[in-house]
């Protein structure tokens, strides 16, 4: 859960030194600028403690601002409610309810979901067929439906991206982004919202397999990945130790708000979107990776200036692109359906 996620992050805080590295080798930074007071630059944990996740400064701060809003905003109303029901406990016997003036029911109340009876429906990808699957994040989550992935590394995955023939326009805007567009049997993103609710309904791990033009084959695989919601700018919030055979070229994104090309969220002078061709959880030097960037026709010219679907430490640019891409998440215990 995302909550647990803080706790641990900030106990290892507590007991973690910084490391004083660049965020990118190719563009080192000045030292001052890599360790900060109040610096919303990602810094690593230590990646090879497996009960610290590898999370970003700038995402843990901005987290934490968030639920300290969110805190304040309940404590008042749950005093609102205390207030409401020491009215209903003061009413005369045999007053009638709507007699006397009574503050309106407080926010935290009506948006309470129904108590009702439970259904089968899962919450994820775990024992399910493969293929598409009708899931439920949470009881007060309208269901969806899913593309499941049973064969890939003893199952249990959900496409959340996925890329292969150039067939949906991935340069999109902000609400589409949030939505998700394409189909579930050809090319599409499942959408930030949805994304954001599944990486904290539990502690999800991320896989994302990728193709180059020549056919040749890598994965990358984080045990943590979570973003946070609108509110957030979905930032990347937790990424997990890497391992892998295609580099470690998303590690520069943690703590990163999502850009797109109407909504411009990077630390960079201009919107990385629009630079680039397509959104993606952009830094100060843009990026190290974009899986969402320009699809590059198998006859076409090479596609120049990073605008690409790019790995660094695969396929790096300026020219050329990744040929195929599949992200995948799923719970990293086997969650009760």
């Amino acid at each position: 859960m995302a909550l647990e996620s803080l706790v641990t992050a900030l106990a290892c805080l507590s007991t973690t030194t910084m490391p004083e590295k660049s965020l990118s080798p190719s563009l080192p930074l000045p030292r001052s600028s890599v360790i900060m007071r109040n610096s919303v630059e990602p810094f690593l944990l230590n990646v090879n403690d497996t009960a610290c996740p590898v999370s970003a400064l700038g995402g843990l701060a901005a987290r934490i601002q968030f639920m300290t809003d969110e805190l304040q905003t309940l404590t008042t109303e749950l005093g609102e409610l205390q207030q409401l029901i020491d009215e209903y406990k003061n009413q005369a016997p045999g007053e009638a309810i709507g007699t006397r003036s009574l503050r309106p029911v407080p926010a935290i109340v009506q948006a309470l979901p129904a108590v009702g009876p439970s259904d089968d429906t899962p919450r994820n990808c775990w024992d399910q067929k493969h293929g598409q699957v009708r899931i439920r994040v949470a009881q007060h989550v309208e269901p969806f439906f899913v593309n499941c992935d049973q064969k890939e590394r003893d199952g249990g995955w959900l496409v959340i991206a996925y890329r292969f023939d150039g067939s949906e326009d991935f340069n999109r805007d902000w609400q589409n982004y949030k939505a998700g567009f394409g189909s579930l049997n050809s090319e599409f993103f499942i959408g930030l919202e949805k994304l954001s609710l599944l990486t904290n309904s539990d502690n999800y791990e991320l896989l994302v397999i990728m193709r180059s033009k020549t056919r040749e084959q890598r994965f990358a695989l984080y045990d943590h990945f979570s973003i946070g919601s609108e509110s957030e700018k979905y930032l990347l919030y937790v990424l997990g130790p890497y391992k892998g055979d295609a580099g470690d070229s998303l590690r520069y994104h943690a703590g990163k708000k999502f850009t797109t090309f109407d909504q411009d969220n990077d630390d960079n002078g201009q919107n990385c979107a629009r630079t680039h061709a397509g959104a993606w959880w952009y830094g100060r030097e843009c990026f190290e990776s974009n899986l969402f960037g320009t699809f590059q026709s198998k006859y076409g010219q090479e596609i120049g200036y990073f605008k690409g679907i790019l790995w660094k430490s695969f396929v790096p640019g300026p020219t050329g692109s990744l040929s195929y891409v599949r992200m995948l998440i799923r719970p990293t215990k086997k969650a009760q359906t």
